[in-house]
């Protein structure tokens, strides 16, 4: 058990620091696009993308996560896996090119055919890439994977799409960056591992047994999630499609892409303890605890300061972005309840309650988009997904508690102070808003950001230690983080004596 759980924090730890690497360097990247582009210019590929990935949906059969799962994987089940990769990325990508001309036509803008040329080429290429880079995740060698994805992230950005978004100024960055990424992508799969597929289809109809659940999850979480983007094309256009696009990207950066990397890290984990419920369950509930900790003030506190946020690092030309991002902070903080049990539901073998749920929110959210989207673009659709999320919470909690027999008092024992401690700095944000100064120049902006922000953090920092404090120390997620805070100080001060 205690090797199993420092697997699991190792594996989070990891991929946690690619994901703030990752991201750090993705948000420089966005700003830097966001200066030189137009929202249109995000709008054609969002669209573009949303199609190949619609496309995409009959492959996404969650191998990967089959072969991380299978206890006794061989050769036979990964030269599965890289085969059907391979042939139907190439149909994807053959599919694309063929609708490309009907696409541009469909919606009016010849621009689209290139544009899906483009995500074609990436397709095909990125479909050869080593499977042998999903041996890392299944055996937790994450220091290895890590060094695979930041290689390619700091290439793909510095040397491939900032630099054509300089030189060309349009949408064709954005496009030349995919397939520089996807080339990018494939060498270093085969630098780096030193597993060499072979063709072969042999363990197809095992591993597409525990699969079928989770590609249905996928397309029905694809139409609760990316079905908007059509919507919003055609009714309200490029334009604000792209601001849409870029709105979600980054409501996602302080909730989503934190806890994306934890989860990656601690399935594994999962999978090895699926077979004790009440293990699972204490695994579960402390990584939870670490998630609200971190994703309850980073989400709520972006939605506070998105106006001075955006117009500081986007531009005026974004200010559409900020009543999006209110909405979308608030929906990917509740999001994360359905991405933080899916991984539960995979390890113990039952991807059909991810499924139902996935099901339930698309359900919601599309109804919703069809009545909202016309009226009000954008804003309408960001909506309709946070009606989509508020539906699921009660349903997945009563899948949870038949699952590993969770409870409500198990979810109040470690939420309670992260949410009272968010109230606290909403509170102090708010004060912060009263005295701000008229956001009408650059410099107003970045001072209301730099108050409220740093006004923000010290409260909810206070508040937390107080409150956990006053319930006397109770392990969670704040004696884990202060825990690992003490080591790093202390090995930082070791390496300086030393």
């Amino acid at each position: 058990m205690e090797s199993i759980n420092a697997g699991m924090v190792r594996g989070a730890g990891w991929n946690v620091l690619f994901r703030a690497l990752d991201r750090s360097i993705g948000f420089i990247s966005t700003i830097v696009l966001a200066r030189l582009l137009v929202p249109a210019d995000f709008g054609l590929v969002a669209l573009a993308s949303s199609l190949s990935a619609l496309l995409a949906l009959m492959g996404e059969l969650g191998l990967d996560l089959a072969l991380i799962r299978h206890p006794h994987a061989e050769r036979r089940h990964f030269d599965t896996v890289w085969t059907f990769n391979v042939l139907f990325g190439l149909s994807i990508a053959l599919a694309l090119a063929l609708l490309a001309y009907p696409t541009a036509h469909l919606y009016d803008d010849p621009r689209l055919a290139p544009v899906m040329f483009g995500l074609a080429i990436a397709r095909a290429i990125s479909s050869f890439d080593n499977v042998g880079v999903i041996w890392m995740r299944k055996d937790m060698a994450f220091d290895q994977e890590f060094r695979l994805a930041l290689a390619r992230r700091v290439a793909t950005t510095f040397f491939a799409t900032l630099p054509l978004a300089f030189v060309l100024q349009d949408y064709r960055a954005l496009v030349g960056g995919t397939i520089a990424g996807s080339v990018i992508g494939l060498a270093l799969s085969y630098r780096m591992h030193p597993y060499r597929p072979r063709p072969s289809l042999s363990a197809m109809r095992e591993l597409f047994g525990f699969s079928q659940w989770l590609q249905l999850t996928n397309i029905v979480g694809f139409l609760s999630g990316r079905a908007a983007d059509f919507l919003i094309a055609k009714a309200a256009g490029p334009s604000a499609l792209g601001t849409y696009t870029l709105a979600k990207e980054i409501a996602s950066l302080p909730t989503a892409e934190l806890a994306m990397p934890i989860h990656r890290g601690v399935f594994p984990g999962y999978a090895k303890l699926s077979g004790d419920a009440a293990r699972l369950k204490s695994a579960y509930l402390k990584v939870a605890s670490v998630l609200a900790l971190l994703i309850l003030p980073a989400g709520i506190g972006l939605g506070l300061v998105a106006q001075p946020a955006v117009h500081v690092f986007l531009g005026g030309k974004w200010a559409e972005v900020v009543p999006l991002l209110q909405i979308l902070s608030v929906n990917s903080v509740l999001a994360i309840s359905l991405s933080s049990t899916a991984y539960v539901y995979l390890a113990l073998g039952t991807p059909r309650s991810s499924a139902l749920l996935s099901a339930m929110h698309a359900g919601v959210s599309l109804s919703s988009m069809l009545w909202l989207v016309p009226a009000w673009g954008a804003t309408g659709a960001a909506c309709a997904l946070l009606a989509g999320s508020l539906a699921t919470l009660p349903v997945n909690f009563f899948l949870m508690s038949r699952s590993v027999a969770l409870t409500l008092g198990d979810l109040a024992a470690i939420t309670w102070r992260p949410l009272a401690a968010t109230l606290a700095m909403a509170g102090a944000v708010a004060t912060v808003r009263h005295y701000w100064a008229a956001p009408d120049t650059f410099g107003a902006n970045l001072v209301n950001l730099m108050t409220a922000a740093g006004a923000g953090a010290a409260v909810y920092s206070v508040a937390i230690l107080v409150l956990w404090r006053l319930a006397a120390r109770p392990p969670g997620a704040e004696s884990f983080v202060i825990d690992r805070l003490q080591g790093l100080i202390a090995a930082a001060r070791a390496r300086t004596k030393a």
